[in-house]
């Protein structure tokens, strides 16, 4: 097994914003030249494979080379990666190119020992922050796929289960006027306090017993022209966790009968997903990692477009680590992580066949 740290800190001191991959990806696409791929190439996503010695099952291992901007707060340089008491420091280095790397390292020693049979596809994509130019455009080019293993930071325990996401838009509407004379005019601002605190007081059951309740949040709003202007309209934009138990239509219809704001539906297309009971491949993660608990993920990945493929969200880091200041992923769990990744590609290919 080659040490993925010199490719994680390489990839981190390159800037790899969503939108602006290009530099990252191929820096990672001459690695892989130089450790004996080739690597199919397709805008800022790619994949090379290793074939086993005879027919079998084929495994994705899907992750993102895309990070979210730097953001405020921080007291390093986010992309002069350091390492300090046995973490690397760094924008990205735990969400998600500490996976990034770990999964190249496993793919260097598969291909060193070919499995007996089946195959490993490796896939980096953009465009997982946002966007629907990476793994979503890209899969169908990858074929037929019987399990995947989603790169992210899980501190190595499998995720099993994960929330969709739904996002709805909501205007209210008042009557613009002086704000010398606010009886003359409806404040949108007001309506849409109340609409907030409606919102607020919801409860939704019942709960999903790996993810728990569906949740929801008000996450941005704007209203107002200037200070003496009482606004005639004030936007607010939701964003709503699912579950598989709750439908999102029944959650909408739930928010319009709620609210005295417009109601419009901005996003549904990402579901939950679950890792299939009985799965092969999360039996192959527990068999590897004994110590590993599974459990349901809040946050979002691009699991959400594997819907129909068994597979188990897993990687080095830790998600409250995400998005973070100062962001960091443990040195030894990414180490741990690729020999983790090979192991678990082993013992899922050599398993029997169905299931």
């Amino acid at each position: 097994m080659i040490d993925p740290i010199p490719l994680l800190t390489a990839l981190v001191a390159i800037p790899s914003v969503t939108g602006d991959e290009h530099a990252v990806a191929t820096h990672l696409a001459d690695w892989l030249r130089g450790h004996g791929f080739a690597p199919r190439y397709d805008d800022r996503n790619q994949e090379v494979r290793v074939h086993g010695r005879a027919p079998g099952p084929t495994l994705l291992f899907s992750t993102h080379v895309d990070t979210v901007p730097v953001g405020p707060g921080w007291t390093r340089e986010p992309f002069a990666p350091t390492e300090e008491a046995g973490r690397l420091f760094g924008r990205g280095a735990n969400d998600a190119k500490a996976s990034v790397a770990a999964m190249a390292a496993a793919m260097v020693a598969l291909r060193a020992d070919p499995p007996a049979t089946g195959t490993v596809v490796f896939a980096p994509t953009c465009e997982e922050e946002r966007g629907r130019l990476g793994l979503e455009r890209f899969l169908p080019s990858l074929g037929p796929l019987d399990a995947a293993l989603v790169g992210e930071p899980t501190g190595l325990h499998p995720a099993v289960a994960q929330n969709g996401l739904l996002l709805l838009d909501l205007t209210a509407r008042g009557r613009q006027g002086h704000a010398a004379r606010p009886r003359q005019a409806i404040n949108a601002i007001e309506i849409a306090a109340r609409d907030i605190a409606a919102l607020s007081a919801l409860t939704w059951s019942p709960e999903d017993p790996d993810i728990g309740p569906m949740t929801l949040a008000v996450t941005q709003i704007a209203a107002g022209t200037a200070h003496n202007v009482i606004p005639g309209a004030c936007t607010l934009v939701v964003d709503i966790r699912t579950i598989p138990q709750i439908s999102p239509a029944e959650v909408v219809a739930r928010v319009r009968a709620t609210v005295a704001s417009e109601v419009v539906v901005r996003s549904d297309r990402l579901a939950p997903v679950r890792t299939p009971a009985g799965a092969r491949i999360l039996s192959a993660v527990q068999a590897v990692l004994a110590d590993a608990r599974p459990f349901g993920s809040p946050t979002l990945s691009d699991w959400a477009h594997l819907r129909g493929i068994p597979a188990v969200k897993i990687g080095p880091g830790l998600s409250e680590v995400s998005h973070t200041a100062d962001e960091w992923v443990e040195i030894a769990e990414v180490r741990r992580a690729a020999a983790a990744y090979e192991a678990i590609a082993r013992a899922f290919l050599a398993a029997p066949a169905a299931g």
